[in-house]
């Protein structure tokens, strides 16, 4: 607003001079035409093709650096000294006939604006009166002589052209800066001051020129050109030379400014690529991510008419708009499966924190709005700050949803990529409630093109942002402890007692019973996955055997429906549900279980509708994970969690010895008796032959 303000103002200015300076021209021509002879005005005419070369040929010297970038340029011509002699031979109506004729040729030689020129023409008309006014008061009343005359005294001339110069100086650089003042909203004074103090003694010499060429003048023309000429060609080629030393500070200035900006470009730069290290050992993204969602934001914002600086500002936002997540726990950020309402609370923090770390660097682009705002909603739901509509930063609007339709195209812990039409009905479903309708239209108008350029960039090495894999401890750092050594792990404090019933104390039973008898670590993993059907339901069952550091982990039996499928499949730690597991050491039911299987392989578990997954753990040792899906149940409730938490603790303790477990000491209940609650574990202590080694089988949780 206040920008259009200035630029009113400045226009209103440019106006006014133009109008005040053509109004005083005309008067000016009109009084040749009533008060001079033919003759007369004959030399006026033959004057104006001299001042017009004069005009074509001027000194252009750009405006110091402070303004360089309103495109105006300051022209020294020797056009001044013409003006000044005809005002002291003619008087003041001719002198403003022929400096607005030559305001206008040299404008236009310079800068192809009709505005400009207009603007030169009205000002160099105004000047040209005042100093011819200045010039015939001080005649008239300083020496009692009567301007327009050929016969003034030379002193009389000298001084009355001095004064009259400086007048036309400071009235010439006053109304320039008065423009400039209003564009830039900054003080005349001030912008005088800077910019053509050092500048107005240029001028001088014009006033000595146009002496000389006086008093020649009384002789005859040819005197008067053999006199002027030399001193209008010194003049002319000081202004040069003045010029070319000017250009050379203005140039080494620019070389320092341009040297200065590209040191800060390269500093933030270096700053934007070490954030994305932090957030790449966060939260891992890829720099492919990145680059299409620079396309897509970029190619939008251009079309919706946003400045350069708030394109930069969305390039740098698709990198860093989740660098906040440095303050989210680890493992609410790689959860597989929904938030719960504290956890959300946590994740919503990271745009205040991204905003609040981005607010510390001083980027020459206003990225923080995109930071910030990014999860804010059309409709005003979203967060931090609950925007709405146009509240909301327009580049914050485009990144929510150029981001969103390339996020859910890709895997995540908690769901499935999406297909170019799922994710592009995603995003229309949004419009007028998550996103800005305007936005989301102009993004699927155009998409093609967007796609067009994210393909002509396949061929080409894609920037890596400084998101690289985070580099690995090594085995000597990790046998590093701190010097006040390590505390000592205690195990979580369980119930005192667990109550089962009659049929799950049989199951239980039946369950130990069969991994005592086998033999090998195939044969317990089989007989385990075989008898965990009649204590917890399922459809499929895997079992992931934890690999050896620096190897991959491996479904070392399935059983169940399209169990082949899964057989010997190798997860990554942190993959799916199943590799969450074995990251976080934690127990995770009823997600969905497409987020724990290969993309290839959904269409044939389509019908599973949830899941569970339990850690094989003893103290510091992980041996693997435990699966279960079913396509029966909605979920694994709190009585199948309690059983599978038994469960693994027999087969754990199975992995842990190397060999078969014991067979209870005692077996179940009589049909008939009421199970009696179980204070201590029903299978510790029983001997395993031929190690004799202890099964620890914590039931009792």
């Amino acid at each position: 607003m206040k920008d259009k303000t200035t630029r009113a103002k400045g226009h209103a200015y440019l106006v006014t001079v133009a109008v005040a300076g053509l109004a005083l021209w005309l008067a000016a021509t009109v009084s040749l035409s009533f008060n001079y002879t033919l003759r007369d005005c004959l030399i006026f005419l033959a004057l104006t093709p001299v001042i017009m070369i004069t005009g074509i040929f001027p000194n252009t010297l750009p405006m110091p650096s402070g303004l360089k970038f309103t495109q105006e340029k300051m022209n020294f011509t020797l056009s001044d000294a013409i003006v000044l002699l005809v005002a002291c031979w003619y008087g003041i109506a001719p002198a403003i006939f022929i400096a607005g004729i030559e305001g206008f040729v040299s404008s236009r030689h310079g800068v192809r604006r009709l505005s400009s020129n207009l603007f030169s023409f009205g000002m160099l008309s105004l000047v040209a009166g005042l100093s011819s006014a200045c010039l015939g008061a001080i005649l008239r009343y300083g020496f009692g002589e009567v301007a327009a005359s050929d016969q003034l005294s030379v002193p009389a001339v000298a001084i009355a052209l001095l004064a009259a110069s400086i007048l036309h100086i400071v009235a010439n650089t006053g109304l320039i800066s008065a423009l400039f003042g209003l564009r830039l909203d900054k003080p005349v004074a001030t912008l005088w001051k800077e910019n053509f103090l050092l500048a107005a003694p240029m001028f001088l010499p014009t006033s000595a020129a146009a002496s000389l060429m006086y008093i020649a003048l009384q002789y005859n023309a040819l005197t008067m050109v053999a006199i002027g000429a030399p001193v209008l060609l010194a003049t002319h080629f000081g202004h040069r030379h003045y010029r070319d030393s000017v250009q050379e500070q203005i140039d080494l200035i620019e070389r320092g400014q341009q040297e200065r900006i590209a040191l800060m470009e390269k500093s933030h730069r270096e700053t934007i690529e070490a954030l994305a290290v932090a957030i790449n050992a966060k939260d891992e993204v890829t720099h492919e991510h990145v680059l299409r969602v620079q396309i897509y934001a970029a190619g939008v914002a251009r079309i919706l008419g946003c400045s350069a600086e708030e394109i930069e500002a969305l390039r740098a936002g698709a990198l860093l708009h989740d660098i906040g997540k440095i303050a989210v726990p680890d493992y609410i950020i790689n959860k597989p499966g929904k938030l719960t309402a504290a956890e959300f609370e946590k994740m919503k923090a990271h745009t205040i924190v991204g905003a609040q770390i981005l607010g510390r660097v001083e980027f020459p682009y206003p990225v923080v709005p995109v930071v910030r705002h990014h999860h804010e909603r059309w409709d005003g739901r979203g967060y931090p700050d609950a925007l709405s509509g146009e509240e909301i930063p327009l580049t914050a609007r485009i990144l929510s949803v150029v981001d969103c339709f390339d996020a859910v195209r890709e895997d995540r812990q908690y769901r499935k990529a999406m297909t170019r039409e799922e994710a592009l009905e995603f995003i229309m479903s949004g419009s007028g409630a998550m996103y800005d309708p305007r936005v989301v239209g102009t993004f699927i108008t155009h998409l093609p093109e967007f796609e067009a350029e994210i393909l002509a960039h396949r061929n080409t090495p894609a920037p890596t942002y400084g998101i690289t894999p985070v580099e690995e401890l090594s085995e000597a750092a990790r046998l590093v402890v701190p010097a006040a050594g390590l505390a000592e792990t205690k195990a979580t404090e369980k119930p005192a007692e667990t109550n089962f019933s009659l049929k799950e104390l049989r199951a239980l039973y039946d369950l130990a019973q069969a991994v005592n008898a086998a033999h090998g670590s195939d044969a317990v993993v089989a007989v385990f996955a075989e008898k965990l059907q009649a204590l917890v339901p399922y459809d499929l069952c895997t079992v992931t055997l934890a690999a050896p550091e620096g190897g991959e982990n491996v479904v070392a039996h399935a059983r169940g429906r399209h169990a082949d499928l899964l057989a010997n499949r190798k997860i990554t730690t942190g993959e799916g549900v199943t590799g969450w597991v074995l990251a976080n050491r934690q127990p995770f039911c009823n997600a969905d279980p497409r987020l724990d299987l290969p993309p290839r392989l959904i269409e044939h578990f389509a019908d599973m509708r949830t899941l569970a997954a339990f850690p094989l753990l003893k103290e510091k040792e992980m041996y693997g994970a435990l699966t279960l899906y079913s396509s029966t149940l909605t979920e694994y409730g709190a009585d199948h969690r309690r059983l599978l938490e038994e469960a693994t603790t027999l087969i754990t303790a199975a992995l842990s010895t190397g060999a078969r477990p014991a067979t209870p000491a005692a077996g179940p209940q009589a049909p008939g008796d009421s199970p009696a609650p179980l204070a201590t574990p029903i299978f510790r202590d029983s001997p395993l032959t031929p190690a004799n080694t202890l099964l620890e089988s914590d039931l009792a949780h």
